[in-house]
C-alpha cells in the first residue's frame, strides 16, 4: 500500500543554516548539466545549465559508474555528516516516527545529498538556466534507484523489502512564484494539490516530449517541509513558474529501502 505526506523539519533558522552551508560547500557541488537521453546528463559548453548535485546520486553515478558512486561515497560521507549533521538527525528521527520503523545512513551508500539549481555563491546566472528551470526538463519517471543496489542489500542483509521503497524531498529553497513535484497516475496525491496560479500553469504546460502525458496532479513545496511516499509513483520535478533570473532550487534529495525493519536511507 502505497503512503505518503508531508513533514515539517526546518524553521527559518534551520533553513538559512542549511543554504548556508551548502554554499559553504561549493567545491563539493559537481556539474550536472542536462539530460541528454541515453548519454545521461551532460556539463558541457553545449548545455551551459547551472544545474549541480551536492553528491554523488544513484541514479546519475549509479547508471555511469557504479563503482566509482561507492568509491566517492566513501570520501563524501564523513564530510557530509559533519556539516549536516542535525539536518540529518532531525529528517531521520522525524521520518522514523512518521513511517514507524527506525531510519539510518548506512555507510556503503551515498548518504542523502543536494539537488541544485542555480549558481555558485557570488556567481552571474545563466540565461539558459532559468530557461531550463521554466520547462518541463525533468524526465517523468518511477524511483527505482534501489535496484543499482541489490546485489550489495541482499548480501548483507537477511529480509529486504524492495516492493516498498522511500522516497523523500525537502525543499531547502524554492522559486519565487513557486515550486513542487508533478504527478501522473496516482488519484491519492489530489489531496495535496492547491489551487493557485502555479498549479494552474503547471497544468496548462504540454508534457508530450516523455510521451503520453496529461495534465499532472501538482504537489507544491514548501522550504522546509518534507514530502515522502513509499511504492511506486510516476512524477517529475515540477518547473518553475515565471522564475526570477537569481532564483535557486535546493533541495535535500533521499530514498530508502527497508532492510531488517529498519529503513536505509541514501542518496
Amino acid at each position: 500500500m502505497q503512503r505518503s505526506g508531508f513533514l515539517d523539519i526546518l524553521d527559518q533558522s534551520g533553513i538559512d543554516d542549511t543554504i548556508n552551508r551548502v554554499d559553504l560547500m561549493k567545491d563539493w557541488w559537481i556539474p550536472r548539466g542536462i539530460y541528454s537521453g541515453a548519454g545521461g546528463f551532460d556539463a558541457s559548453e553545449e548545455n551551459p545549465v547551472d544545474f549541480y548535485t551536492l553528491g554523488v546520486a544513484t541514479y546519475i553515478d549509479g547508471i555511469s559508474n557504479l563503482e566509482y558512486y561507492y568509491d566517492y561515497a566513501k570520501q563524501q560521507n564523513p564530510v557530509f555528516k559533519d556539516y549536516f549533521d542535525y539536518l540529518y538527525g532531525t529528517t531521520l528521527f522525524k521520518l522514523g516516527e512518521e513511517l514507524g520503523d527506525p531510519c539510518a545512513l548506512w555507510e556503503p551508500l551515498a548518504h542523502p545529498g543536494f539537488h541544485v539549481f542555480g549558481t555558485k555563491p557570488n556567481e552571474t546566472p545563466k540565461m539558459a538556466t532559468k530557461m531550463y528551470m521554466e520547462q518541463p526538463s525533468a524526465t517523468i519517471h518511477l524511483d527505482l534507484q534501489h535496484e543499482k543496489h541489490e546485489f550489495l542489500l541482499d548480501n548483507s542483509f537477511e529480509d529486504v523489502d524492495y516492493d516498498n521503497t522511500l522516497s523523500f524531498t525537502l525543499p531547502i529553497q524554492v522559486p519565487t512564484n513557486g515550486g513542487g513535484l508533478n504527478t501522473w497516475e496516482n488519484e491519492s496525491m489530489k489531496e495535496y494539490e492547491v489551487d493557485n496560479e502555479y498549479t494552474k500553469h503547471m497544468k496548462e504546460l504540454d508534457y508530450s516530449c516523455w510521451g503520453d502525458y496529461g495534465e499532472p496532479t501538482v504537489i507544491p513545496y514548501e522550504a522546509g517541509r518534507l514530502f515522502w511516499f513509499t511504492g511506486e509513483l510516476v512524477h517529475q520535478i515540477a518547473p518553475a513558474y515565471n522564475a526570477d533570473f537569481n532564483d535557486r532550487r535546493i533541495s535535500l534529495q533521499g530514498h530508502g529501502v527497508k532492510c531488517d525493519g529498519k529503513w536505509i536511507i541514501y542518496f
